[in-house]
């Protein structure tokens, strides 16, 4: 999980799907396809390793980490983004709206690919201002998909921080998600809705204190 530069070269390859589904969807929206594909390999995926997905493989995640961070105002995640009822208020929204198009698309699969293309222009088009006004991963906080992994995933992959943490900064700083683990000190445990398991904090912690 600790391997960031293997990441990093995952992210630079995957972060191109987001345009390829966005604009070729318009055109071929069977592309809408892939996304669906995605959604049930990642969901398969958190009950093992929680939100492993966000952190390594998610096009949209990549995209928004590398292609936004030169953009971004770097500000604090609002608080309100992390609470339980924003997160599955935006869920059951975004639920609704997909599963009434598809209800809408019926049989036909060209409709149908293009509900999945839809979302993806619609909440990116969401996740891009809200990079460059806050925090690149920002979407990534209260993604209904992300939600759903890291319900799915529990704490059994969390990050443990150890009482040997001195609360330097340094995991706050490499953090994609815009966490602080040295917050979570006391309880020894970076809550797993939050964490995207990418292992940069880990790998950066100058007194190993975080595993």
């Amino acid at each position: 999980m600790a391997d960031t530069g293997k990441r990093k070269i995952i992210q630079r390859i995957t972060m191109w799907l987001l345009p390829v589904i966005i604009i070729g969807g318009i055109y071929w929206p069977y592309l809408g396809f892939a996304v669906g594909g995605m959604m049930v390999l990642f969901l398969v995926l958190a009950m093992f390793r929680g939100r492993h997905w966000c952190g390594w493989f998610c096009p949209r995640g990549a995209f928004l980490e590398i292609a936004m961070s030169p953009l971004t105002t770097r500000r604090h995640i609002p608080a309100l983004f992390r609470t339980t009822g924003f997160r599955w208020g935006v869920f059951v929204l975004l639920m609704f709206f997909m599963l009434l198009r598809v209800w809408y698309a019926g049989s036909d699969l060209e409709r149908l690919g293009f509900v999945f293309v839809t979302m993806c222009i619609l909440t990116t088009a969401v996740a891009l201002p809200l990079a460059v006004i806050f925090h690149p991963r920002t979407w990534c906080v209260i993604c209904p998909m992300g939600t759903l992994q890291g319900v799915l995933g529990g704490e059994r992959t969390s990050i443990r921080v150890a009482e040997s943490c001195v609360e330097c900064g340094v995991c706050a700083r490499q953090c994609p998600m815009g966490l602080n683990p040295a917050e979570y000190k006391a309880t020894g445990v970076v809550p797993g809705s939050d964490c995207s398991k990418c292992g940069s904090c880990v790998v950066k912690c100058p007194k190993q204190a975080l595993s």
